[in-house]
């Protein structure tokens, strides 16, 4: 065979070689390019789940403290019978008015944590999937029908109702309305008016004063739940002391 044939078959080859190997090398640029941005990406989803979680850590672990003490109070220390059932004017509004504002406070930053949470992908982060569970749980515990006694019963659409009456734009971003502007809503004046869920559940309070025996499930188990989340909230006992976690029907 003719030299210069075998020297431009060769030089075809290795050309050919050289093509393939310049091809290669940039589609394995382009993969680990890809990765770095999935990496990339992923780390920035963590970031602003972790974002989320610390923005929202402080005043929902306040709001399931604040409602698991009055639960606590009505079912340990007599409050409603104190200061509704015995009270003056004043005692009974604040029994009261206070009782559904924690309710509804809780209510409200829960719906806020779950418009902030629902595209955020659960499964990459074992904090935030926990988080969604202990929600659900108290959730569950407001609706069922299992306890027999419909008195604090809440459908979940009634829940994210009130939640959602709560919110108002604040200079940090959306927040709960504080007891004051709560007070003027229920009450009706120019700037809000009485709201039929608000209204269902204050009825609900004062059922409790007079039934407590019968609705007591209910409450407990909610109590147990926010107790939990709290927990979760707050691991070291930093922001909400220890002496005050106590489970109803339980030690500390």
């Amino acid at each position: 065979m003719d030299k210069t044939l075998i020297l431009g078959i060769l030089s075809s080859v290795v050309g050919i070689c050289a093509a393939v190997i310049a091809v290669w090398g940039q589609l394995r640029v382009k993969r680990v390019e890809a990765q770095l941005e999935l990496q990339k990406a992923e780390a920035g989803r963590r970031v602003e789940t972790e974002l989320t979680a610390r923005r929202f850590r402080e005043p929902l672990g306040r709001a399931a403290y604040e409602l698991q003490s009055r639960i606590f109070n009505i079912i340990t220390r007599d409050f409603l019978t104190i200061y509704l059932q015995d009270g003056d004017g004043r005692t009974r509004s604040y029994a009261v008015y206070h009782t559904l504002f924690v309710i509804a406070q809780y209510f409200a930053w829960t719906e806020l944590i779950r418009r902030e949470i629902q595209f955020i992908d659960l499964g990459a982060d074992e904090e935030t999937r926990r988080l969604a569970q202990l929600q659900h749980k108290i959730y569950s515990c407001w609706q069922t029908d299992k306890y027999g006694h419909p008195i604090l019963r809440v459908f979940g659409g009634e829940q994210h109702a009130i939640g959602e009456r709560m919110i108002w734009e604040g200079p940090r971003g959306p927040q709960c309305m504080g007891f004051a502007s709560f007070l003027d809503y229920v009450n009706g004046s120019p700037n809000g008016g009485p709201d039929p869920l608000i209204c269902a559940l204050k009825a609900d309070v004062e059922a409790l004063a007079v039934r407590l025996e019968q609705a007591m499930p209910r409450p407990t188990e909610l109590q147990h739940s926010l107790i939990d989340l709290v927990v979760f909230l707050d691991p070291g006992a930093i922001r909400f002391p220890e002496k005050n976690r106590i489970k109803i029907g339980l030690k500390a």
